[in-house]
């Protein structure tokens, strides 16, 4: 746990050094084009030196508003604290709470979150139990034709862009042949009844869904197959097989059990990395989630909803991997931490 916090602190202070560098250059140019618009918008000036002198001193006035006036490295550390201390600040952007407009970046990542969280979590379940009924098929009868499909489709999928993936969906799902619908969480106008609501929240999940299980669920069939086959040559596989004991119980209770740490290794690296790149998907298919709402903060030079964004991103992701260290030493009492 301790060494998860140290990583988090370390990424958070790469993180906004990085951000700091990249945007406020663009804060910096702002913050010129505004002095120029103040010192034409006062006009009354006795000599060049004036125009000169009042520019310089919005542009410093304006800099220690922005707190740029303080050395970088001094920048990088208060900003760090605050991020790790969950104070991430106001934002330009703003959604409702109480009745209410709320800017503060924490009410609109808890806002966004559930919706990104639900997608990735269910996208990564799914992925995982097609794969593996897929991925247990295949090391069944190696060299099948499902074995050599699966692994053509393995290479052919994982490695694509899901953006891309995504973007070929909504041109034949939603144009093409209007089956799934976007842009929203759900209809303006619900309909009556909790199952009719259930099918609206649906129509409007499943096209980013499907694209994500489309691409990863193979990545999961051809692991899980990888990692079965080997065991399956052992002697206690064999000796179950000679007592008598069914394919399909020998497969689950002997194959599939011993891979299942690398498959839940896989599992939780599928969770992370949709995070951390496939969080574009929302941007595709314009639904409402911390993708949508990363991207609309960099094209208003939020720099506040920037970072709450990613720090919340690298908060789940270095979270993911603690979880798996505990899950793995459950799952594996060979595996133990902390000793010599």
């Amino acid at each position: 746990m301790l060494r998860a916090v140290l990583s988090y602190v370390a990424a958070v202070v790469c993180m906004t050094a990085v951000v700091n560098a990249s945007l406020e250059k663009t804060v910096m140019s702002q913050i010129v084009e505004a002095a120029q618009g103040a010192v034409m918008a006062r006009g009354d000036f006795d000599a060049p030196e004036d125009v000169a002198a009042y520019k310089q001193e919005v542009i410093e006035s304006m800099k220690r508003a922005y707190g740029l006036h303080l050395p970088s490295l001094v920048r990088i550390a208060r900003r760090t604290a605050q991020v790790v201390s969950l104070d991430l600040g106001k934002s330009s952007f703003y959604v409702m709470k109480d009745g209410e407009r709320s800017y503060q970046v924490k009410d609109i990542i808890a806002d966004y979150l559930p919706h990104t969280l639900l997608l990735f979590t269910s996208s990564t379940l799914v992925s995982a139990l097609v794969g593996i009924g897929m991925g247990m098929r295949m090391a069944k009868k190696p060299g099948s034709l499902l074995d050599h499909t699966g692994t053509h489709l393995t290479m052919l999928l994982y490695g694509t862009p899901t953006w891309w993936v995504a973007s070929f969906m909504v041109l034949f799902f939603v144009y093409v042949l209007p089956v799934f619908r976007m842009g929203q969480l759900r209809s303006l106008v619900q309909p009556d009844g909790w199952f009719l609501q259930a099918l609206d929240y649906l129509s409007y999940i499943l096209l980013p869904l499907l694209t994500l299980v489309l691409v990863k669920a193979w990545g999961f069939a051809y692991f899980t197959r990888a990692m079965v086959i080997p065991h399956l040559q052992e002697d206690f596989v064999m000796a179950a097989r000679a007592r008598g004991l069914p394919e399909r119980r020998v497969l689950r209770s002997h194959g599939l059990r011993v891979a299942a740490p690398g498959i839940a290794t896989l599992g939780v690296q599928a969770f992370a990395s949709s995070l951390m790149g496939d969080i574009l998907v929302e941007k595709v298919v314009a639904r409402p989630g911390l993708g949508s709402a990363l991207f609309m903060a960099l094209g208003w030079n939020d720099v506040p909803l920037i970072t709450g964004i990613l720090a919340m991103i690298l908060a789940i992701y270095c979270l993911s991997y603690l979880f798996l260290d505990v899950f793995l030493s459950v799952m594996d009492p060979r595996i133990s931490y902390g000793r010599t």
